[in-house]
């Protein structure tokens, strides 16, 4: 039926067999970041706090004494022998004549003592609202450790983020990597008046080989009103404003919980800690108004949760714009939704509501056990639950929070196996098709673009992926193991990714 179609210019290429499924769509993608973390010290490899300061070491021997070294934030502490972060004097060994700034995800820093001074965080700087400065109870001081917005304390001391050339390069390499992967689509979930003017830019350059559908970061009514503005760009098949996120709460160690995390020695020592919730200054009331305005330009509202009050709060408050305006056309989503309510579930379902999942446990199931508990770890992001609920969900990475591998991803969906070597909630494992089609055309339904994009059907964007093996005929475990040979957006064979040989 295809070849029906051939003409005497039409290029054929005989794939020998091989497996090919549509492009592959991350809901969660932190493209940015991801740019920007490609030159920085790589730590996913690092298996002891020795290894971390190797690398350190290696960096700051090639850096000028003064100048900051950074590391990537696509790793965990999980994968240490310690499975605890570096404190600041273990980063004083590595780099004493250099400020170490160490990523981890985008809820966790951990800096050395000549970081914390530029910092300006001293024995007495006090926590600030949704933030934590980790100290040593022995005495008071700053581990070196900065929890949530407390992590602010250090990135505003940064060098400032490169320049406007240097950054579409970036982006150019980042995006042929996610090439690499099978990946065509992406959400940019999050990001503020500099990147929207870099991701315009990049798209006019003509290099982009990944679309983008971008959030703007907001919370409170004058910053949604800003990021609307942007509504009225020019959206095309490779860039388009999709509409505001909302961040309401942390990560595993901010998440806003209902009951108490556990004490973490050197780490979390407040009986009473359950997280922290983002609302702004005028609660819920002021979320709900700006979450009508969102409604009102007919854009999309996404918001990250990760507690199980948060979540609470935030189907609360999308059902009270619901009695509004029905928001089911609008595509709102509950971004991570590691630990939601049965209420919470069955009101989604109700008004429409929408869910973007990621693989976070692949590397934070060792931190959701030691803050949280086995018994929570175990539920977090209950996929399995939510599709049997009818829930619309999505799937993806968080990358780099994550590795962006969509095929570590569906391993972890079908398997729920960590990088640990152990299992977290095999109850909420789905099938390899679930899997596959999360990442194809249920996430073309979250963005509502499942008319164009999502699936190898005529009339749609001609957006392929070649895999190694057939995805859908090996064993869950296997599922890892997948490559992509080739990837084709709108047509277009992205030559430098592509694994397959010349004579295919």
């Amino acid at each position: 039926a295809v070849m029906k179609e051939a003409g005497p210019a039409t290029q054929v290429i005989d794939l020998g067999g091989r497996t090919v499924v549509p492009g592959l769509i991350d809901t969660h993608l932190h493209t940015a970041v991801h740019a920007v973390n490609k030159p920085a010290v790589q730590l996913l490899d690092a298996r002891s706090i020795a290894d971390v300061q190797k690398a350190i070491k290696a960096r700051a021997s090639q850096t000028k004494p003064g100048d900051w070294v950074v590391a990537s934030s696509g790793w965990h502490e999980s994968l240490l022998a310690e499975g605890r972060l570096p404190t600041r004097y273990e980063l004083d060994e590595a780099a004493p004549d250099h400020p170490v700034f160490i990523p981890r995800g985008g809820h966790v820093v951990t800096v050395n003592s000549k970081a914390l001074a530029l910092s300006g965080v001293t024995k007495d700087t006090k926590n600030p609202p949704g933030g934590v400065v980790v100290r040593d109870p022995a005495n008071g001081e700053a581990t070196g450790v900065l929890l949530e917005t407390a992590a602010f304390f250090a990135r505003r001391a940064l060098p400032p983020p490169p320049a406007s050339e240097r950054m579409l390069d970036l982006l150019s390499d980042a995006q042929r990597d996610l090439n690499s992967y099978g990946i065509v689509g992406t959400v940019e979930p999050g990001i503020d008046d500099r990147l929207m003017d870099v991701f315009q830019k990049f798209r006019d350059s003509g290099r982009m080989s990944v679309r983008v559908d971008l959030l703007y970061r907001a919370m409170a009514p004058d910053q949604v009103r800003k990021g609307l503005a942007y509504a009225s760009m020019r959206n095309d098949e490779m860039l388009r404003f999709a509409g505001v996120k909302f961040p309401l709460d942390g990560g595993v160690e901010g998440a806003r919980l209902y009951q108490p995390y556990r004490i973490v020695e050197g780490e979390q020592p407040d009986h009473d800690y359950r997280g922290v919730l983002l609302l702004p200054p005028g609660g819920e009331d002021e979320f709900v108004e700006s979450l009508k305005l969102v409604a009102d330009a007919g854009l999309q509202a996404q918001t990250h949760a990760v507690g199980d009050e948060t979540i609470d709060v935030v189907v609360r408050a999308y059902d009270r714009v619901n009695a509004i305006k029905p928001i089911r056309p609008l595509r709102w989503t509950v971004m991570h939704i590691f630990l939601p309510t049965d209420s919470a579930i069955a009101k989604m379902k109700e008004i429409g509501v929408m869910a973007t999942a990621q693989d976070h446990s692949v590397l934070l199931g060792h931190n959701e056990r030691r803050w949280w508990g086995d018994e929570r770890a175990a539920y977090a992001i209950p996929i399995r639950k939510l599709l049997d609920a009818g829930v619309l969900t999505g799937g993806g990475t968080d990358g780099p929070v994550v590795p962006v591998d969509p095929f570590m991803s569906m391993w972890w969906m079908t398997t729920r196996m960590t990088l640990n070597g152990y299992p977290l909630g095999p109850q909420q494992a789905i099938t390899i098709r679930e899997a596959l089609r999360i990442y194809t055309i249920d996430n073309a339904r979250i963005l509502g673009l499942e008319k164009e994009r999502g699936s190898i059907e005529a009339g749609k964007l001609a957006d392929v992926a070649v895999l190694s093996q057939d995805i859908l005929g090996v064993p869950a475990n296997a599922v890892r193991d997948t490559k992509a040979m080739m990837t084709v957006v709108g047509g277009k064979i992205d030559r430098k990714s592509t694994r397959l040989n010349s004579s295919h």
